[in-house]
């Protein structure tokens, strides 16, 4: 009797189990099942391609989005989502008009707004600055630092500054805007009135404590302290980006043409050589190790790397006057 109950509890936890594990319909399963059922709901059609196109099944999300828009052309998430699949496709003409339609309809809906100020702001539309005032003022003020980042584009210094400034009051660790503050005040522009050493720094300064790991504040202080002639400095910060990141081809031509400037020429060679290491179609790294060589006295290596040059570029003037001396 003992050992009849002991095995019915087993059955019964088994069942549980396997209750339990029972594999459940996923997402794109359950809206192909109602889609069957009817095949003219543009709300799921809409919902079943945003699903393809995560799963980077481009093609039957742009038959799903085209087939809920023959439906119904005015949903704003039809269009919202008919823009996303379009512009991956590298269609950006559709993908712009899908989220100017979208707006048309519904001027508030943000996410075809985001989108649409982001694509005419990349291909320097003259509305990109109406359009991120207008984001900025429905959104009170806070738009993501990566629209910010074209007002410093379009030298709108100011304007991006005072939305930088929001940002960081509702998130003083922001590290993209406090990036772009950083590259804003040091920014040589002559046009740029908010150039100012002092902020640079303590903004560069801020981002290394606060992110010691992030290779790009590396770059750009030594970037920042190359353009105002502090060469030693600048190799410093360099070499700490070189040791986060090895792979950076700009970074070695920098830290070469540095040690150019303190005419430490082996030493720039060096530099140039591993930019050349890592890019071997970097046409600008032969030109800077040809003429470091020319000013090292090595003519017969200068002369290599001209012709290097007019390997990647046949008709390139400096290597064609460097062989002709």
């Amino acid at each position: 009797m003992r050992l009849s109950l002991i095995l019915i509890v087993l059955v019964v936890l088994v069942q549980c189990n396997s209750t339990k594990t029972k594999p459940i319909h996923s997402d794109l399963d359950s809206l192909s099942y109602l889609i069957q059922k009817d095949s003219l709901d543009f709300s799921l059609l809409s919902k079943r391609a945003k699903l393809y196109l995560q799963e980077n099944n481009i093609k039957l999300a742009k038959k799903d989005i085209d087939q809920a828009y023959s439906v119904f052309k005015n949903d704003v998430n039809v269009l919202s989502c008919k823009g996303d699949i379009y512009f991956d496709l590298n269609e950006t003409r559709i993908a712009k008009d899908s989220w100017q339609r979208c707006l048309i309809i519904d001027p508030n809906q943000l996410d075809c707004r985001i989108k649409l100020t982001n694509l005419l702001c990349a291909v320097r539309d003259p509305n990109c600055r109406i359009m991120i005032d207008t984001l900025a003022k429905l959104q009170k003020g806070i738009v993501s630092p990566s629209i910010i980042a074209y007002l410093k584009e379009l030298k709108e210094y100011e304007s991006a500054l005072d939305l930088l400034t929001n940002l960081l009051g509702e998130n003083s660790n922001n590290k993209e805007a406090l990036s772009l503050l950083s590259l804003i005040y040091s920014d040589t522009t002559k046009s740029n009135n908010f150039f100012n050493i002092e902020l640079a720094e303590k903004y560069f300064t801020e981002i290394i404590n606060k992110y010691p790991n992030d290779f790009q504040v590396y770059y750009n202080y030594g970037k920042h302290k190359q353009n105002i002639s502090q060469y030693n400095e600048a190799l410093d910060l360099y070499q700490k980006g070189a040791q986060l990141n090895k792979n950076s081809k700009q970074l070695f031509y920098n830290m070469g043409f540095c040690a150019l400037e303190l005419k430490d020429y082996n030493q720039a060679i060096s530099y140039f050589t591993s930019a050349i290491a890592i890019d071997n179609s970097f046409l600008i790294a032969y030109h800077a190790r040809a003429y470091t060589h020319t000013l090292n006295g090595d003519i017969k290596k200068a002369q290599f790397d001209w012709k290097n040059c007019l390997m990647l570029n046949p008709s390139y003037i400096p290597a064609l006057e460097g062989l002709s001396r």
